[in-house]
Formats: C-alpha cells, structure tokens, sequence
C-alpha cells in the first residue's frame, strides 16, 4: 500500500475492499464462541430466594439497655450468620430427608452426618436487605423444585430456631420456678407438723396484747433480716457466676432474679442471647475468628454492668442486714423475758407464714410463666416464600455471546483486513503509482466485465453471428460501445498521451507491461482506434514475436508481418494490413463503414514465430524499419512482450520515443512493477507513464476525486 496519509474515505474504502475478510471473520469469531459455549456449557444451577422480616422484641427497660449500651441489639449480620449456622442447617438437612432422622447419638456427628449438614452451608447465603430488617435467604440447588423446598425450609427452620431461643429463658425460669414450688411445699409441710406438735404438746399458750403485738414485730424483723440474708447470698453467688474466666459455655453463667422489668433482668436476658449466638459460631469457627472474638467482647461488656449492678445491690442488703440486725438485738433485749413458750409459738406461727405467703407468689409466677410459654415469641416472620425459579443463574446469555462475539469478531476482522492492506504489494491507487514510480498515471481502464460486455456486443452483431465474431467484436469496447465507461477511459488514455507529448515530437510509443495478463494489447487495440477516429494517421505494429495476439483482435491473419520484413524476404510497407483488410476479415463491411476513422488505421501483424525472436528485435533492421514507420504516420504504437520474463521491449525501448507501462491494479507486487520500469530506465528508454487497467472507479461527489480498487 502506498505511503501516504489516509482521511476517512481512505479508511472506508479500506473496510469496503475488505469487507469479506471482515465478514468472514467475524462469522468464524462467532461460530466459535457459539461452540465453545455449547462445549463449556456448565450444568444448570437454579437460584431461589425467600425473606424474611426479624423483629426483636423488646420492653421499656431493654429499650433503655439499647440506648446506654455500646451494642444494639438488633445485629443483623448475627442474624444472617445464625441462618447458616449448624442448628438451622441441621434442622433443615433432617427436615429434607438428607440425613436420618432417628439417628443414634454415637452417630449423629459421623462424617457423612456434618458433611451432608456442611453442604447445605455452601448452599445457602443470607444478606441483609439495606439498611432494612429484612433478611434474604438465597438457595442454590441442580432442580428449581429443589431449589424452592431448600429456601423455604431454611427460613421456616430459622423461625423455629428463633422461638427456641427467644424462649429458652422463659422455660428454664418456669423449670426454675417448679424446682422451688417442690422444694417449698416440703418446707411448708414441715412448718405445718411443727406447729401441730408444738400445739398438741404445749396445749394453749396465751399472751397479753402488748406482748402479742412485740412477738410480731420480732417476727418480722427476724423474716425480713432471713429474706435478706438469702438475697445477699444469692446475689454474692451471682457475681461469682460472672467473675468466671472459663470459656462460656451452655447456662452455667445464667443468673436468676425475680425483678423481670429491672435491668438487670433485661442485662440477663442480652447475656442469654450472646451466649447462643456464640455456641452457633463455635460450630462453623474457632475461637480465634473475629466474628467469635467479637462475641466475647460483647459478653465481657454485659457481664461488667451486671457486675456492677450486682455490686451496687449488694452494698445495699449489706446495709439493710446490719440495720435490722441492730433492731433485732434491740427487742430480743427488751423482751427476752416473754415466756419461750410464747416465743416458740410465735415462730412456729411465722414459718408457716411466710412459706404460705412464698408458696402462694410462686404459685402466681408459675402461672404467669405458663402463660408466657403458651404465647411463643416470635421474632422472625417469613414475608415472602421462595418460589421455583425458570431460568438458571448460570444459564449463558447467548444474546449478549453473539453480540460480544460480533463486536470481537468485527474487531479482529478490521485488524486483519488493514493487516492485509498494510502487507499488500500491490498499488491501488493512482496517488501510490505516481509516488512510487515517479511518473504519472496517463489513463484509467476500468473493470472488463467479460460475460457484460459479451452481452452487449451481441446486441450489436446479428443473431446468426459465428462465435469467432463475437469474440473478435467483444474486445473492440470503442467500436460497439462508444458511450461506455471504457470507452471513455481510452479516450482519456489518448488524450493524456497527447499532451504528455506537446513538448516534444512522440511519434513512436512502445507499450509493455510487467507480467502477463495485464490487460496490454486490450488496451493498445482500442487506444489505436480512438487514435484514428481522433484523424490520426496510426500504425499498430505487434512486436510480440513470441505470443502475438493483435491478428486475433482484429480478425486479421497473422502472416505475412514484421517477422518476414525483419528476415528481409519483403518490405514492412507490402505487409500492412488497411481499412480494406478489415472490411475483409471478421468485423465485415458493414460495421466498418458504419466506423468512422477506421481509414486511419493500419496494423502490421507480427508474421510467423521466429526460433530467435530477441536476435530479430535487436537488429539494425528493426531500428530502419521504426525511423521509416515515424515518417508515414502520425502514431506507431508498438505491442511488446512483458518486459519482465522477456527482454524484447528493453531491446526495443531505446529505438523509440516513449514507452507507456500498463499496470493491472493488485496483480503484481510493487516491488516487480518498479523492476520493470528500472529495467526500461535502464535501457534509456523514455517511459511517459502508466495505465492503470481493470480497476474499479468509485466516485467521490464530497470530495471530487476518483479512488480505485481493484477486485
């Protein structure tokens, strides 16, 4: 391709001669991912997903904890990790059949049991929606309808496994509280007997109002000083629960109050939730994983208010035990002479007080709990049920593999077609001949379309023409078809030759060309009939004496030519065929009288094939023969051999005025192109330019220029 800079047009007439290559490729471009996609194709994976909506529950006093706490309650990254944890995974694996359910407890924890249970983790995905308290939970299965079960049966599982919990407490209070209620209707019988026996044995005891009213205040002083002795004691063991070092594990650190609104007992109920939390970790992670770490942390800072608050209690009862104790002493000195009897009586009576009393408030918690127990919780509701999904996730998207296959193959298609232009020897264009070879372009034959212009030329001869006529005929574009394109393009060719030679007298033109097949004696033909329709006197001489072809355009015999005027058995002048011979020969007498300018023309035919063609063509004979042609006529256009396999025009060159180059645009490299002219340059012929042949002219009205590309 010639060195010079390219505009757009240039650009778009690149992609238009290559617009096959282009789309050649990107066929293949695609073809290639359709197939790879089908050979790569994975096995479907569908994809369904259920939400669900966790709403803490949550009292005055807890939302007090939330606003003096460092952290919320409400964490739903924990919520989305207790979705993957072991127990709703375990759940969900029992509920879909993948693992026993009347498993025996040696083993419930075999290999295949927690690898099926770990194979739903890797399965299943839980993220929060936004900032919102909605949790998606998204299933992966190789079935949509497995895909829906696996979904749903995760958020029901977690729904469970949120009332287990959120109710856990309420449970074991209530276990706590008929532990108490069995112990206390023991204590209480006792009481009862005790105060019997001492009645039947002592018989009735009576005291004055004054001392009845004495016995009963130190009743309730010794009542209150026990109750708060037994506080003190239980908070103490409290504290010593939550100074433990050990890991945290099961209830072991649990506390009781009976103080449900207190904060403590709201600090009790977040210790119970981050103790679950952290036992769900411990299933998936190590203690030294940072979600596990940061478990710890949380429950480290609940246990230090508990703390605090258990201290602060117990300053108080502190107080209050040495309070009453101090009242106590005071009436055990003023009435220490009422009879024991009296006494006696008056704690029998106290004992069976205070156990019914106690026995009575249990009884009222008790049914508070079972109340509580048959409410169920509920923190978690499942908003949206996953449905079977129809298209899998990983199903390839063959609409956007095609158009990314295109644009790809598009893309590789123009590097190639420019890569081909950037390595195409050849010149096709008028701008790259003339900057290559130094000399101008005379003339522009256009396309020769055979099987066209046979048509054509048809319509011109009679039907019952012979096909040798036909054939003869086609060649002559300017005789059948004066109007054509290629008409024109050899009327251009003369003209450009003519004034190429206003300087100086050129008489004598050699035409020659490269290789074979480039369109020379075509173009030599039709050139000298413009010539002599032009009224000038026109000597068309075949110097091919190796494959003359000139005859045969003209219908003319080939003997007798130049080869016998050059064996010296006649003159050139006895062997020039005039208008005569061709109203003679194929063309008839008719087309030739109907053509002006043909009178003009004369042809000397090349004669019989010598076995020395360069030895005739080399001789002093030929060099008299061209100097007495340049006296007879206006023009004498030589046909010669290609110059590059044969030497016969180089030899010729020099004895004329001119040679014209004939170049058929993409047939030969440039590089065989420059040799031939370097090889006329050599021969000191005088080369006045280049026809360019059977290119295509595409015209440019934005610009006014022709461009040409051959095919």
């Amino acid at each position: 391709m010639a060195q010079y800079e390219l505009n757009l047009l240039d650009y778009w007439l690149i992609v238009k001669k290559r617009r096959f290559t282009i789309l050649a490729t990107a066929a293949l471009v695609i073809s290639f991912t359709f197939l790879l996609g089908q050979v790569l194709r994975p096995n479907p994976i569908y994809e369904a997903a259920a939400r669900v909506k966790f709403d803490r529950t949550s009292t005055l006093a807890t939302a007090l904890l939330e606003s003096v706490s460092y952290q919320s309650s409400n964490d739903m990254g924990t919520q989305s990790e207790v979705i993957r944890s072991f127990p709703v995974l375990e759940q969900v694996a029992l509920e879909l059949g993948l693992v026993a359910k009347e498993a025996p407890l040696d083993k419930q924890y075999s290999a295949p049991y927690l690898k099926a249970v770990y194979d739903l983790q890797q399965r299943v995905k839980a993220t929060q929606e936004g900032t919102t308290n909605i949790i998606k939970i998204t299933a992966l299965a190789d079935r949509p309808e497995s895909a829906e079960r696996l979904a749903n049966a995760v958020a029901v599982a977690y729904r469970n496994e949120n009332i287990r919990s959120r109710n856990r407490i309420v449970l074991e209070s209530r276990r706590f509280v008929e532990e108490q209620l069995a112990a206390l209707v023991v204590h209480l019988k006792e009481a009862e007997e005790a105060l019997r026996d001492f009645k039947e044995r002592e018989g009735q005891v009576f005291l004055t109002d004054e001392a009845k009213a004495a016995l009963d205040a130190f009743t309730k002083l010794e009542a209150d000083y026990d109750r708060t002795q037994r506080v003190k004691d239980e908070t103490l063991k409290q504290i010593e629960v939550l100074s433990r070092r050990e890991p945290v594990a099961g209830t072991d650190n649990r506390i009781f109050t009976e103080e449900p609104s207190a904060l403590l007992s709201v600090l009790n109920a977040r210790l119970m939730d981050l103790i679950q939390e952290r036992a769900n970790l411990l299933i998936n992670y190590t203690t030294e994983h940072p979600q596990v770490r940061e478990a710890d942390r949380k429950i480290f800072n609940v246990k230090l208010q508990m703390t605090q608050e258990l201290e602060s209690k117990i300053r108080s009862l502190t107080d209050r035990e040495a309070l009453l104790k101090q009242q106590i002493q005071l009436y055990r000195d003023r009435y220490f002479a009422f009879p024991k009897a009296a006494i006696e009586l008056a704690r029998l009576e106290r004992d069976v007080k205070v156990n019914s009393d106690l026995y009575s408030q249990l009884k009222i918690k008790h049914q508070e709990l079972l109340i509580k127990t048959a409410e169920q919780i509920e923190e978690v509701t499942v908003i949206e049920p996953a449905i079977a999904p129809t298209v899998a996730v990983n199903e390839p998207n063959h609409g956007l593999n095609f158009l990314v296959g295109g644009l790809m193959g598009l893309l590789l298609g123009l590097v190639l077609a420019f890569m081909r232009e950037s390595f195409d020897t050849s010149i096709g264009t008028i701008e790259g001949v003339e900057e290559y070879l130094k000399v101008p372009v005379l003339g522009v034959i256009p396309q020769f379309d055979e099987k066209e212009q046979t048509a054509i030329a048809a319509k011109e001869l009679p039907p019952d023409v012979n096909r040798e006529t036909l054939e003869i005929f086609t060649k002559l574009v300017v005789l059948y078809d004066p109007k054509s394109v290629l008409s024109e393009g050899f009327r251009s060719l003369r003209t450009n030759i003519q004034f190429s030679s206003m300087d100086r007298d050129v008489k004598t033109l050699l035409f020659t060309s490269a290789g074979l097949g480039e369109g020379k004696t075509l173009t030599i033909v039709n050139l000298a009939i413009t010539l002599a329709q032009d009224g000038k006197r026109v000597l068309l001489v075949d110097a091919d004496l190796r494959r003359p072809i000139v005859h045969a355009r003209l219908g003319f015999p080939r003997e007798p030519g130049l080869a016998e005027a050059l064996m010296g058995g006649m003159s050139w002048k006895e062997n020039v065929r005039t208008v005569t011979d061709l109203m003679l020969g194929s063309l008839g007498v008719d087309r030739v009288i109907n053509t002006p300018g043909l009178d003009n023309l004369n042809v000397l035919t090349s004669g019989i094939v010598p076995p020395n063609p360069a030895e005739f063509l080399n001789s002093s004979r030929l060099a008299t023969f061209v100097a007495e042609m340049r006296k007879e006529y206006d023009v004498v256009l030589f046909d010669t051999p290609p110059i590059l396999p044969i030497a016969d025009a180089v030899m010729l060159g020099s004895r004329v005025d001119g040679a014209v180059l004939v170049y058929q645009v993409g047939r030969i490299g440039r590089n065989a192109l420059k040799r031939a002219k370097f090889l006329l340059d050599h021969a000191q012929a005088r080369v006045l330019g280049v026809v360019l042949t059977n290119v295509r002219a595409e015209i440019t009205p934005e610009y006014g220029y022709y461009r040409y590309e051959y095919r």
